[in-house]
């Protein structure tokens, strides 16, 4: 199936660039990190299309979906999926978050749990104790407040960013640059260059705006109060070598979890999707193919 294709779709609030590979399997909705597009998952549909329709889009922002005039947070993101799936009649469906996208969907399987089937939470971690939780969350207060002050001058930044793309796309074609920039992320950088600079690229041309608040929405307590809430039968996949989602937090992410399997990748960072394909995927698939889940012998799991 053609994943390379970009799809256009207008919702209320704007349009939004999204791939898809779909012949009437039950669905797939796939929604990218922080900084990171639906290219992330360029792999997938070699391993999945064969059991789900994919679908992945492009967060207001990111990718090739405009960036929104107003405030781009994790509750407004998951309303934003929400009403994609909507749009394309995608009633019930299952859910693959990667990072920063990943908390957007505990968010949607928390608030819509008639919506989300099964729920994949890839390299995501949460605090370990109550002084990080504390310490994150006089952040978040303290940083929204202060966006709030200044989002409309930020705003105004937003078309000098569009006229210094063809800098960024020069800067991040560089192979020392985007080497560099891509080993603060990968353990292990893939064989294709092409697929690191193209990467790198649409990670420098991110709406800086839209990229400020998703980082202040990371420390958002709405996550906390999701997670007591969801109950949605969720596959955890973390990595040994990630150093922005540390295998601790993970491991505190899944003690808040009801219905949790656990699975590590060894010789990996933080995205497995394209680090370890073979090995990620086979993961997802199995879960997928899963009937039921004990939440009580389901709990780590080794991957291998």
């Amino acid at each position: 199936m053609d994943f390379t294709t970009r799809h256009r779709l207008t919702l209320d609030d704007g349009p939004v660039v999204y791939r898809k590979a779909a012949d009437g399997k039950p669905p797939l909705v796939l929604i990218h990190g922080w900084g990171g597009s639906s290219g992330h998952w360029q792999h997938t549909p070699e391993h999945l299309s064969g059991v789900r329709d994919l679908y992945a889009l492009d967060l207001p922002g990111h990718g090739e979906t405009p960036a929104r005039p107003g405030a781009t947070g994790p509750e407004t993101s998951a309303r934003l999926v929400i009403a994609f799936a909507d749009r394309l009649g995608l009633e019930r469906f299952d859910l693959n978050g990667h990072s920063w996208g990943a908390a957007v969907a505990i968010l949607i399987a928390a608030r819509w749990p008639e919506r989300v089937d099964r729920l994949v939470l890839t390299s995501l971690g949460t605090t370990r104790n109550a002084l990080e939780r504390f310490a994150l969350t006089q952040a978040y207060h303290q940083m929204t407040l202060a966006m709030a002050l200044w989002r409309p001058w930020l705003a105004m930044s937003r078309p000098w960013h569009a006229l210094s793309r063809p800098a960024i796309d020069w800067f991040g074609a560089q192979p020392l640059v985007y080497r560099a920039i891509a080993g603060h992320v990968l353990h292990r950088l893939p064989e294709d260059d092409e697929t690191v600079r193209v990467g790198v690229r649409e990670f420098l041309s991110t709406d800086p705006l839209s990229a400020l608040e998703c980082a202040i929405g990371a420390g958002s307590p709405a996550f906390l109060t999701a997670l007591e809430t969801m109950a949605t039968p969720t596959l955890l996949v973390n990595a040994d070598a990630d150093a922005v989602m540390p295998p601790s937090g993970a491991r505190a992410l899944a003690a808040r979890i009801r219905n949790v399997r656990e699975a590590r990748l060894d010789d990996c960072g933080h995205l497995p999707m394209i680090e370890q394909p073979e090995a990620y995927h086979r993961l997802v698939r199995e879960f997928l193919a899963a009937t039921a889940l004990d939440p009580q012998s389901s709990k780590n799991p080794d991957a291998g």
